[in-house]
């Protein structure tokens, strides 16, 4: 009897009143990691816990309402590392990180590299040494997403020679991303500048401000603005300069070739973000 109390009922009690301690306590606040734009730190199918979030920090990672959701049955929440603050200018050229002029760390990232193996022995030591695996009845390439400290370290080696990396070019425009439009040239792997509005910011409205900054100001902080004939108008009068009302901020994926983030949807308003990370578990 003793040993059925130890060995079966007592960790049933003990689940219980973790899982009565967590609903009460993170109610609507409990993820499930269901895909890879966050990979190396959450793993597909691992549980995540959120708390209020009122200091948000820059290299938090963030749950968020999608800015870009049409109404209530298209709502979809997902965590995202805050890269810049309100006040921030965030740049992202050949797939590196700026936040106000300075390249950011980039340990907790993965780009997406290709192998081209020449030999077995080449395939063994990418098995071995680097976790690299090469897919059964395929030719003797392989795309895998990799760290950047990971990549720098299989260069430095010298022994895995024939890697290579695409970066998109700068003068490559991508419409798919935010804010749709051809007047910015931008892409996944070079993006910005961006200024990330900050509350009580004052801009100088011009042709760039008004496409970047349109969806926000009609969405987030209730202002139309026409552009006719080279000026500005805001409810029939002439508007030269803006304020912000809110903060906001911007967002990427640590699988950073997934653009499912600030890239695509743009910025996030503080009233967006639902908490931050707190603590992740593994049940697999």
């Amino acid at each position: 009897m003793e040993k059925f109390l130890y060995r079966w009922f007592l960790p049933f009690v003990l689940a219980f009143i973790l899982s009565l301690f967590l609903y009460l306590f993170f109610k609507d606040k409990i993820c499930y990691v269901g895909g890879n734009a966050m990979n190396p730190f959450f793993k597909k199918g691992q549980i995540v816990l959120v708390k209020n979030a009122t200091d948000i920090k820059k290299n938090d990672i963030v749950l968020l309402d999608n800015p870009l959701r049409k109404s209530e049955q298209s709502q979809k929440l997902s965590l995202k590392r805050c890269v810049a603050l309100p006040g921030d200018t965030v740049e992202i050229i050949d797939k590196k990180l700026y936040v106000n002029h300075r390249l950011q760390d980039s340990y907790f990232c993965q780009f997406d590299r290709t192998f081209f193996f020449y030999s077995q022995e080449e395939v063994e030591i990418a098995k071995s040494k680097y976790g690299i695996y090469l897919d059964k009845n395929v030719d003797m390439t392989k795309t895998v997403a990799i760290s950047e400290p990971l990549f720098l370290k299989i260069k430095s080696d010298n022994i895995l020679q024939h890697v290579s990396e695409e970066v998109i070019s700068n003068d490559l425009s991508d419409k798919c991303l935010y804010p749709f439009s051809t007047f910015f040239s931008w892409n996944r792997d070079n993006y910005g500048p961006v200024v990330v509005p900050k509350k009580g910011m004052t801009i100088k409205m011009c042709l760039k401000y008004f496409v970047f900054y349109k969806y926000l100001l009609e969405k987030f902080e209730g202002v139309k603005v026409i552009y006719t004939d080279g000026s500005f108008f805001s409810n029939g009068k002439p508007i030269e300069h803006y304020t912000f009302k809110g903060d906001y901020y911007f967002v990427l994926n640590d699988y950073r070739d997934d653009v499912s983030d600030s890239r695509t949807f743009g910025l996030v308003k503080s009233e967006l973000i639902l908490g931050k990370y707190f603590m992740k578990f593994d049940f697999e």
